[in-house]
């Protein structure tokens, strides 16, 4: 609740302002303005709070965090009233509205506060009323550069039911106990509420985070275990491989089809299609390379199941308690991005985006959209990585992770460069210049779209398809770190 005009009073006459020195003027919030002024050998500083439902006028002995920037409104009293003396100050028809009536040399100018819950403002204008700037420009209202601020006396029953408001309970003891300051009450009261705020803002915020990382991991956790429940079949592809090396000798070139017994279930008739421009030794293999590469695939599936189901496990448990923990700094760690964050960690290494490959020792990473490239870029690579891209073409980001101090193997190139080949739309064509240089050198396009970079003392090199390297490569598809 906002300070009263009563309030407002009893601020004004325990603070005596008029003669006090504005030393310093800071804008810590785009709600706040604090002014330093000195006043009888003693620095006081008083704060203005335009905060919805919390505006009010006090002594603060609270520190702020200085804006990188300064704001519009302080810069324009920085220049026209810092080092002014307060000559007068005026509760306007105690309407909440004051009127501070500022010198400095010959200079004259008026500083208006108006504590209006929502029309809260703050004006500077000339000694005629007519205003300079506005803390909040409003030109509907007239609160701009040029208008003329002159307040009116509100209606007879406003002004009523004003006069008969009283001191609240947070000030009822300042007010029986004159050695207690009326502003360290308030600075008290706004403090204690600010923190319980922040508190429950932090729990809300917390909360919200924490709900949907749970249902991200649950997610990745139903598509885990549909994988390992789909590879149960990969067994499949291996007996109809087996049936088709059984028929061999009687196999004409050119099929399209088979029919043939299982070889280990002779109740059991296969229908086998084939592609009939492979011999039928290379249709067998292409059944033994997906029976291989879906056992592999439920393998990995396997391994980050237990790790997913870990960190969902984690984030359960830390959404049950988010409610009791009434630190934001504790609320911070537990949802922050921090890689000490053991929820965090497990399921960012376990989530890894896009395709990993290895290289020799090295990792290759493969982002294969612009959401997996940008990912890439911001959380999973360093800056000595090596980047490669497909030159004039749309494809994929590859980075070649690269140990410190180590450079990268030709092998290591030729493979990058081959993967981002083969996922771009220059594969057709089965020859295209590759560009790459270190992650530092790349910029982000301004206004572009995600992912989108511009590379800086980047080389190429000219990369023909080997389909050779290709099948080494997507056979020691690595797990993620």
């Amino acid at each position: 609740m906002s300070l009263n005009w009563r309030e407002i009073d009893l601020v004004l006459e325990e603070l005596s302002l008029v003669g006090a020195r504005i030393q310093r003027i800071t804008q810590p919030r785009y709600t706040h303005l604090l002014l330093e002024l000195y006043h009888r050998h003693e620095t006081l500083r008083l704060l203005v709070s335009m905060e919805q439902g919390k505006t009010r006028i006090h002594r603060t002995s609270a520190k702020f965090s200085k804006p990188s920037t300064p704001p519009r409104f302080q810069q324009l009293l920085q220049s026209r009233v810092r080092g002014a003396v307060i000559r007068s100050v005026e509760h306007v028809h105690q309407d909440r509205i004051l009127r501070f009536e500022l010198a400095r040399s010959d200079e004259r100018h008026q500083l208006w506060v108006r504590l209006w819950g929502g029309s809260a403002n703050v004006l500077l204008t000339d000694p005629e009323g007519t205003i300079i700037d506005a803390m909040y420009r409003r030109p509907k209202r007239g609160e701009t550069g040029g208008y003329r601020f002159a307040p009116e006396p509100p209606d007879v029953g406003a002004q009523r039911k004003a006069m008969q408001l009283e001191v609240r309970e947070f000030l009822s003891g300042a007010v029986q106990d004159h050695d207690y300051p009326y502003s360290s009450a308030i600075e008290k009261h706004y403090a204690e509420r600010e923190s319980e705020e922040r508190v429950a803002r932090a729990q809300r915020d917390a909360e919200k985070l924490l709900t949907a990382r749970e249902a991200a991991l649950r997610r990745r956790l139903d598509d885990l275990e549909r994988k390992i429940e789909e590879s149960k079949n990969s067994d499949r592809y291996k007996v109809i491989a087996d049936a088709i090396m059984t028929q061999l000798h009687e196999m004409e070139p050119g099929r399209s089809g088979l029919t043939v017994e299982n070889p280990y279930d002779p109740s059991e008739l296969l229908e086998i299609r084939l592609d009939p421009t492979k011999t039928a030794v290379q249709n067998a293999e292409h059944y033994y390379q997906k029976h291989k590469k879906a056992a592999r695939a439920a393998e990995r599936a396997r391994r980050e199941l237990e790790d997913i189901r870990r960190a969902h496990e984690r984030t359960s448990a830390d959404l049950q308690n988010v409610r009791t923990i009434e630190d934001p700094a504790e609320l911070e760690r537990l949802t922050g991005e921090k890689k000490t964050n053991r929820a965090r960690s497990a399921s960012q290494s376990s989530t890894l985006p896009g395709l990993q490959f290895r290289s020799g020792r090295l990792q290759l990473y493969l982002g294969r959209t612009a959401r997996e490239n940008d990912e890439l870029l911001r959380r999973h690579v360093r800056g000595n990585d090596l980047w490669m891209h497909v030159r004039d073409r749309p494809g994929p980001y590859v980075f070649v992770r690269v140990p410190k101090g180590k450079t990268v193997p030709l092998e290591a190139l030729l493979d990058g460069g081959t993967l981002a080949l083969a996922y771009s739309k220059a594969k057709p064509a089965g020859r295209a210049l590759v560009q790459y240089t270190q992650v530092k050198n790349l910029r982000r396009a301004k206004d572009g779209p995600q992912g989108r970079v511009i590379p800086y003392n980047e080389k190429t090199i000219e990369i023909e398809l080997d389909p050779e390297r290709l099948t080494r490569l997507r056979e020691a598809l690595a797990p993620t770190e």
